[in-house]
């Protein structure tokens, strides 16, 4: 007799296989245990190629990349309209008015829908002052790639340290500003 494929059973099965994957090999968004990723994502020296995808500005409509910013970066993906991604901004905020001499803070939205004019608006509405821009679909992916599908999910609101070099390190859910500094003076400073 046939099993009928019901969502619930398609769901668990891909499940267990994500499950497993993570078993064999290690984790399966390219980082070590505790998040921390030592390079790229790809087994070498040099940073992935998402960071030197060209992003806009939407504040300001300069044109600048991730790989091109010499100093570290804390970059948060989220959408306009996630209610989570507006907690983190706080956190952010608090991060930025002590270290943002010191730290690039970028904020990417990863909803296709989500267009400059919305990201300007919700950064001045809010007293946001760091960069804000449109995730191309080649940054999504490969952000995807690196850290896993979460990463492309506005309410996980996921927050990843890039040091000058080009590592990385991603950090829980729901971060506050003093754990962003920590994180930043244990893994780039």
């Amino acid at each position: 007799m046939t099993e009928k494929r019901t969502r619930r059973r398609v769901l668990l099965a891909a499940g267990a296989t994500a499950a497993l994957a993570g078993c064999i090999g290690g984790g399966s968004d390219g980082s070590d245990s505790d998040g921390a990723d030592t390079n790229g994502g790809d087994g070498s020296d040099t940073p992935a190629e998402w960071q030197s995808v060209t992003l806009t500005d939407a504040t300001t409509d300069e044109e600048f990349s991730i790989a091109e910013v010499d100093q570290p970066v804390v970059l948060h993906t989220f959408a306009t309209w996630c209610s989570t991604c507006r907690r983190q901004q706080g956190s952010l905020a608090d991060a930025y008015d002590r270290n943002g001499d010191e730290v690039t803070f970028v904020d990417v939205t990863i909803d296709e829908n989500d267009d400059p004019d919305d990201l300007r608006s919700h950064a001045e509405e809010n007293g946001f002052g760091w960069r804000f821009a449109v995730a191309p679909a080649e940054m999504t992916r490969g952000l995807v790639d690196q850290f896993g599908q979460r990463v492309a999910v506005a309410p996980q609101s996921p927050v990843i340290l890039i040091c000058p070099d080009g590592s990385t390190t991603e950090l829980d859910k729901g971060v506050s500003a003093s754990e962003i500094e920590s994180a930043l003076d244990e893994n780039c400073r």
